[in-house]
This record gives C-alpha cells, sequence and structure tokens, in this order.
C-alpha cells in the first residue's frame, strides 16, 4: 500500500508540473478606436475581436495596460480626462481632469508612473504640458510646462532614466530625467516628429518624422541627429524588433509598413497595409506585426519573415495606438 501511495503522489506531482508548463498564455491587444470613443480587446492568438468597450464620445490616440494587465489607461483628448477602467468588467473606476488637451499616454518600464502628453498639431500653452500620473494613488504628482511646442508621444529608455518626448509643432524632442522629472535637453529633429523608439542599448533615438517622410537617428550621448532616412510618405509609427536588429515603420500618406535594417540603414521589406497606415506593434511572443489603419479603420496582421499579410481585423472608427497584456487560462 505504502509503494502504491507513492506512486500515485508520483503521478500526482508530474501531471501538476505538466499543468504549470502547459498553461497557454495569451496576449490581449487593446486599441482605442479614437472617433467613436471605444476600445477594441483583440485575441492576439486567433486575431479576434473579443469584445468592444465603450467609454466616451471619443478618445485619445495613446492607450496603456497595468502591468497586471487587471487596469486601462484611456483618455478623452479635448476634455482632458484619463479614463482608470477595470479590464474585466470595462467600468470606468475612476476619472482625472488633467485640466489640458490629453493626446499621448505611456507608462514607466516598472509600471509606477504615466506620462502625458498634451499635444496636438496646434499651437497654445494648453498643448505644452506633460503630466506624470502615480499609478498607486492615481493622482497627479508632477507638472512639466514643456519648453517646447506639443508635445505628443513619449518613449522611455529601456532602464527607465530617461523619456523620449516627441513635439510635432517645435520639431524636436525633449529629454526629461525621470527622477528628477525635469526637462535636461531639447533636441532638433525632422519636421513633425511624431512616434519615437530607443535603440536597445539606449544609445540611439529613432523619430518618425511625419511631413519629411524620414527617420532621423539621434546619438543619445552627443545629443544631436547623426543620420535621416527617407523612409515613405507620412512617416507616423515606429516599433523596434525584439532582437533590436530592425526597425518598423507605419507611413501615413504612402498606406504601407517599411523594414528597416539598423545595420546598414537600407529598407529590405515593404508593404501596403491599409487607408492611413497610423501605428505599428510587434506581438508579445510572436512574428506577428499588427498595424492600425486609421482611415480604413481595421487592423492588418503582417509576418515578418515574409511580410505577407495574413489577416485584416475589422475595428471601429480611427484606431490608434496599441498596448499588450498577457493573461492566463
Amino acid at each position: 500500500m505504502k509503494k502504491i501511495g507513492l506512486i500515485l503522489i508520483g503521478v500526482f506531482i508530474v501531471f501538476a508540473i505538466i499543468y504549470i508548463y502547459t498553461k497557454e498564455e495569451t496576449s490581449l491587444a487593446y486599441i482605442p478606436n479614437a472617433g467613436e470613443g471605444t476600445i477594441s480587446v483583440i485575441d492576439t492568438k486567433k486575431d479576434e475581436v473579443v469584445r468592444t468597450i465603450k467609454v466616451d464620445n471619443q478618445l485619445s490616440d495613446g492607450i496603456e495596460i497595468s502591468l497586471d494587465g487587471e487596469k486601462i489607461y484611456a483618455g478623452n483628448y479635448d476634455k482632458g480626462e484619463l479614463f482608470i477602467i477595470n479590464s474585466d468588467s470595462g467600468d470606468i473606476e475612476k476619472k482625472i481632469d488633467t485640466g489640458v488637451n490629453l493626446h499621448g499616454i505611456d507608462i514607466t518600464p516598472d509600471g509606477r508612473y504615466l506620462y502625458l502628453a498634451s499635444g496636438d498639431l496646434k499651437e497654445g500653452e494648453q498643448y505644452n504640458f506633460i503630466k506624470v500620473v502615480d499609478t498607486e494613488i492615481e493622482e497627479i504628482i508632477k507638472e512639466i510646462q514643456s519648453p517646447s511646442k506639443s508635445p505628443a508621444h513619449i518613449d522611455f529608455s529601456n532602464d527607465g532614466s530617461l523619456a523620449f518626448i516627441s513635439n510635432v509643432m517645435s520639431n524636436d524632442i525633449s529629454l526629461i530625467d525621470t527622477k528628477k522629472m525635469e526637462v535636461i535637453a531639447t533636441i532638433p529633429v525632422g519636421t513633425t516628429p511624431n512616434e519615437l523608439e530607443p535603440s536597445m542599448d539606449d544609445k540611439y533615438i529613432f523619430t518618425a518624422n511625419v511631413t519629411d517622410g524620414t527617420i532621423s537617428v539621434v546619438d543619445v550621448l552627443k545629443q544631436k541627429v547623426i543620420k535621416t532616412i527617407e523612409t515613405g510618405d507620412g512617416t507616423h509609427g515606429l516599433e523596434l524588433s525584439p532582437d533590436g536588429k530592425f526597425l518598423y515603420a507605419a507611413n501615413r500618406s504612402s498606406n504601407d509598413l517599411i523594414k528597416l535594417n539598423l545595420e546598414n540603414y537600407e529598407i529590405t521589406k515593404r508593404v501596403i497595409t491599409g487607408d492611413t497606415a497610423n501605428h505599428v506593434s510587434f506581438v508579445p511572443g510572436s512574428e506577428k506585426l499588427y498595424v492600425t489603419n486609421k482611415d480604413s479603420n481595421d487592423l492588418t496582421v503582417v509576418v515578418d519573415e515574409s511580410f505577407e499579410i495574413v489577416k485584416k481585423i475589422k475595428l471601429g472608427k480611427t484606431p490608434h495606438e496599441i498596448s499588450f497584456s498577457n493573461t492566463e487560462h
């Protein structure tokens, strides 16, 4: 009997180990449909919309998900409201009035702070702010008045020590010391810089210049542009490959996605994705890229290696950025 008991315990342990290692992790993508105030939720295994969350009459371009996947951070563009949404119920748990326009919403690598950018393709004081929200207390803890015009999109160095801000109306980018929460440098780039991406080693920042149809390569240490690459018409969204060797750009006016080799800065692939290719993101743990198309109101799924379109997913009106969370089944 003792031997049988030990065998049963052993079998139980084996099955427990198998269960732990075979649990499927599903990545969900969240996309704000700015023109109708909804968020599309995509199952990235199936590449299907599994839910649409109604938030308001309109939404900001930016969106972020808390690191635990429990909260969605979205905004109302003109009202300047930040919505904190329960990702399970879809209910708005809290609204934070920023007092200014709200365009970009980005979260620090450690998930502690949200940086909110007030930019628009307009000039005026209300468009020149960056607000910092502490996600633990869910309050604005810092207001940074930008010396530049219309900060729109934000990204962070991989170590989280710097925030990089694109300023669409002054054609430059700002560097913010995230410990001091102060602007420490301003660097001229191309015309109408939109999204930006740091290199994996944080030595360079890549900026998408919409009006020029170019990408600026900025040396962070030298604080200057060291190269400008022609990439398409209306270069708008950027994404770095997981290995850091390639950069992808969505071009609004030429309606395409390009793949740029960062070793020689040559475009290796290009594909038409839809009307007004807007933002691009790698789906975590996959070989797929998602591209939102602003005016055809859909999402294009591109396989990286072949650069072929494998699916198009209908979204709401005017889809913009893409953020991901992981849930276990």
